[in-house]
């Protein structure tokens, strides 16, 4: 404005977009959590855990305004979903169906999380939807080599290793060797590691439907 080209603006409260925002958010989230008895998982800030003497408990998981609450005890569950709706406006989405592009299933005691739609989509956005499958992720016959010359999509090619990496750490560790070995070339890659790349969307366009399983026991 001016003749006010010099001052500032204190900021009283976060608002919602503001690069604050996100910070402000955690930290009251944090506040309110650990103050009714939760503790914070030091692997992992977002994760807070709360259990009694007999065993029973809840785990809540953050992931900037989108919790995942889960235990092994359901009135456990649901008062905690009473204690934060009382702190915080919120809508309950019922049972846990898909988060962050990860599917989540349960059926007795196994619980299997897969990322079919999110391989999908990948797939998609690098136009390898109707390409044929191939039953391993990588060739290691062929000896993946440094660039010489000029790098092929390089922005595209470090989309196309980010876009796999998700993919790795969410419920595909099958294919860690191969974007561990691609994503070294992401300065400078070149057709030899889009090849590669490709054979990598190939695997997974055959086995989408592979996930992680987890067996539940008391």
């Amino acid at each position: 404005m001016l003749g006010n080209e010099h001052k500032v603006c204190k900021l009283i409260k976060s608002l919602y977009g503001l690069k604050q925002a996100a910070k402000q958010w955690h930290q009251k989230f944090d506040e309110v959590v650990l103050s009714s008895g939760f503790h914070l998982n030091q692997s992992d800030k977002c994760v807070y855990r709360k259990f009694d003497s007999s065993g029973k408990g809840v785990i809540i998981c953050l992931y900037v305004d989108d919790m995942l609450i889960f235990g092994i005890d359901q009135n456990q569950v649901d008062k905690t979903k009473k204690f934060l709706s009382s702190k915080f406006s919120m809508k309950d989405m019922g049972e846990a169906d898909i988060i962050l592009s990860i599917k989540i299933k349960c059926e007795n005691k196994l619980t299997v999380i897969t990322q079919s739609y999110y391989t999908e989509k990948i797939l998609k956005k690098f136009n390898r939807e109707d390409c044929s499958p191939v039953s391993t992720p990588i060739d290691l016959v062929k000896k993946l080599k440094p660039n010489t010359c000029k790098p092929v999509d390089q922005l595209e090619y470090s989309r196309a290793i980010d876009c796999l990496m998700y993919d790795m750490t969410s419920t595909r560790p099958d294919i860690a060797y191969a974007v561990g070995r691609l994503s070294k070339f992401t300065s400078n890659p070149s057709r030899q590691h889009w090849q590669a790349i490709t054979r990598v969307l190939k695997y997974l366009k055959g086995t989408m439907n592979y996930g992680l399983s987890y067996i539940g026991y008391r």
